[in-house]
């Protein structure tokens, strides 16, 4: 089966262990895809949509607590997309929770895909020379 979210090196930020939670994201998107594609019961759905919300939130507070570190100017403004992201995925689960024939999956999907390639590429990687910046010895 075809992965429905492809890694790249055009994701990688340059510091291993976000890029290694940036794949485990990716990881959870495309295990939800494949076990809607193969018809899973919604028990097995909305935990992986449980687990994917859980992962995200880990990942922010680690990216967070990184950008602190090395002086990320724009952090204020990437922990309110942070934020926005966590607000909707407790009310996409809470939704597929209440009634996951009323839940509309095609467009979450398609709304992970976009939001986690563009967050990656759009609003991470501003934070990369801080990064780097960091990372060098002082002399």
């Amino acid at each position: 089966m075809a992965q429905f979210m492809k890694w790249s090196k055009d994701y990688e930020t340059g510091n291993y262990n976000i890029d290694a939670e940036h794949k485990g994201l990716f990881t959870l998107v495309n295990d939800l895809h494949d076990k809607i594609e193969q018809g899973f019961g919604e028990k097995s759905i909305e935990t992986t949509i449980t687990a994917l919300e859980d992962y995200a939130h880990y990942h922010f507070e680690r990216e967070e607590a990184l950008m602190d570190q090395c002086g990320f100017d724009g952090m204020g403004k990437h922990i309110a997309l942070h934020r926005k992201f966590s607000k909707y995925m407790e009310h996409c689960r809470k939704s597929f929770e209440d009634d996951p024939s009323k839940f509309d999956i095609a467009d979450f999907m398609g709304f992970l895909s976009n939001w986690l390639s563009g967050h990656i590429l759009g609003e991470d990687m501003q934070y990369v020379d801080a990064l780097k910046k960091s990372a060098k010895p002082k002399s």
